[in-house]
């Protein structure tokens, strides 16, 4: 089995206080946009102690965001961006043994700490994907429903994202995008981390998917329900 990397607490903690954690990006590259908008930098996997905070609750409303879900024993779903697995166990606890959970991430060493924790808890319906930046590598008409808690804004390529996940969709799937609020100067995250909804909106219905359904209740986030449509995708201009 793969060890967990060991983490250097001080430097960690000294890094995410800067609001929203440690980056993969250097701070000389020049920064990408997307239909108006900055694309942030994804955290690196050295951040991941901060995705566990005991204040996240608190500051998220996490279970009863994913109680929103409405997530049924059997059901396929995914926690796209997964990191460490904040939210991938509660949901693969939700499906039971006869769903799955897909835990998609970038980075090996985010899943490697995700991985260590499911085994603690004896979950086995859990199966591991590392993605790519253009694809998450998803099998084929497999989920019910993916979701994506404070991920969507950090795609380098979204329309590429968006086209693959549509694939990935059983029939009548929807994805499920959480979002800090750029509306809201009072939510304590780094411009760069936040989406309007309009902006949400704009991008969504440029790459082929529609708005279904919104709740409006959490802190801080947005959480807004999209499916997709019949029109072709077709990348909008940067």
């Amino acid at each position: 089995m793969t060890r967990t990397p060991k983490i250097n607490i001080g430097v960690t903690i000294c890094l995410v206080g800067l609001l929203f954690g440690p980056t993969m990006a250097q701070e000389s590259a020049p920064p990408k946009t997307y239909m108006g908008r900055v694309v942030a930098a994804p955290m690196h996997w050295l951040g991941g102690a901060w995705l566990l905070r005991n204040k996240r609750e608190r500051e998220e409303s996490a279970l009863r965001m994913r109680d929103e879900l409405k997530l049924k024993p059997g059901m396929n779903v995914c926690d796209l961006g997964s990191g460490n697995g904040y939210h991938t166990l509660p949901m693969a606890k939700a499906v039971g043994p006869q769903g799955k959970a897909f835990a998609v991430d970038i980075q090996q060493e985010m899943l490697d700490m995700l991985k260590e924790r499911a085994d603690k808890e004896k979950l086995s319906n859990i199966e591991l994907v590392l993605g790519t930046e253009t694809d998450p590598k998803l099998p084929a008409t497999s989920c019910d429903l993916i979701l994506l808690v404070d991920v969507y804004h950090e795609f380098s390529e979204p329309a590429a994202m968006l086209a693959a996940m549509k694939k990935s969709l059983k029939p009548g799937g929807q994805i499920v995008l959480v979002e800090f609020r750029a509306e809201d100067p009072n939510v304590p995250i780094k411009p760069e981390h936040k989406m309007s909804k309009e902006q949400i909106n704009k991008e969504m219905q440029a790459n082929g998917w529609k708005l279904s359904r919104s709740f409006d209740d959490l802190p801080w986030q947005h959480m807004m329900w999209f499916a997709p449509t019949e029109e072709t995708l077709v990348s909008p201009p940067r």
